[in-house]
C-alpha cells in the first residue's frame, strides 16, 4: 500500500520510515489493505511538505500491531473522540479543500472490529497523528 502511494509522497517531498518485521496473520488481505491505504493516505494528505511519516509492523503477545505516525497538522482531544464515527470530519474547512467523505476511517474501524482488533488515535495538534491497530495473529472466530 505504500508504494500504491508513492507519487503522493513523493510530490509532497515527505520522508518515510518504514519498519516491517515478518508477522502473518489470519485475515482478508483484500479487507485490511483498504485499512493500510485509508491510514497511509490519511497521513500523507494532512502532512505538510518535507514532513515525515513512519509505519512499523511487529508482533506482540500473540498480535501484529501497526502504527502510521506521521508530523502533520494533528486532531484535536474532542475530534479524537469522535474521529471513527461515519461522516464525520474533524477540521470541515481543511476537509472540505482536502476532499474526503468522511468515511475512511469509519470503514478502517469496522474492518479491524470485523477482525477481533482494535485501532486507535493519538495526537497533537501542530505535532502529528499515530494510528495503531493492533489484530490476532490467530483470530478465535472465523470472518
Amino acid at each position: 500500500m505504500i508504494l500504491l502511494v508513492e507519487p503522493q509522497w513523493v510530490d509532497k517531498g515527505l520522508h518515510l520510515d518504514v519498519s516491517l518485521e515478518k508477522v502473518e496473520i489470519e485475515a482478508v488481505s483484500d479487507l485490511l489493505s483498504q485499512v493500510w491505504l485509508n491510514l497511509v493516505a490519511n497521513a500523507i494528505k494532512f502532512t505538510p511538505e518535507q514532513g515525515a511519516i513512519r509505519v512499523d509492523l511487529h508482533a506482540a503477545d500473540g498480535l501484529a500491531v501497526i502504527r502510521v505516525s506521521d508530523t502533520g497538522i494533528g486532531i484535536s482531544t474532542p475530534d479524537q473522540e469522535r474521529i471513527f464515527e461515519r461522516f464525520y470530519k474533524a477540521d470541515k474547512s481543511r476537509n472540505r479543500a482536502m476532499g474526503g467523505s468522511g468515511l475512511g476511517l469509519a470503514i478502517a474501524k469496522k474492518i479491524v472490529d470485523m477482525h477481533g482488533g482494535e485501532i486507535e488515535v493519538e495526537s497533537r495538534i501542530g505535532e502529528g497523528t499515530t494510528f495503531t491497530v493492533r489484530l490476532p495473529l490467530h483470530p478465535e472466530h472465523a470472518l
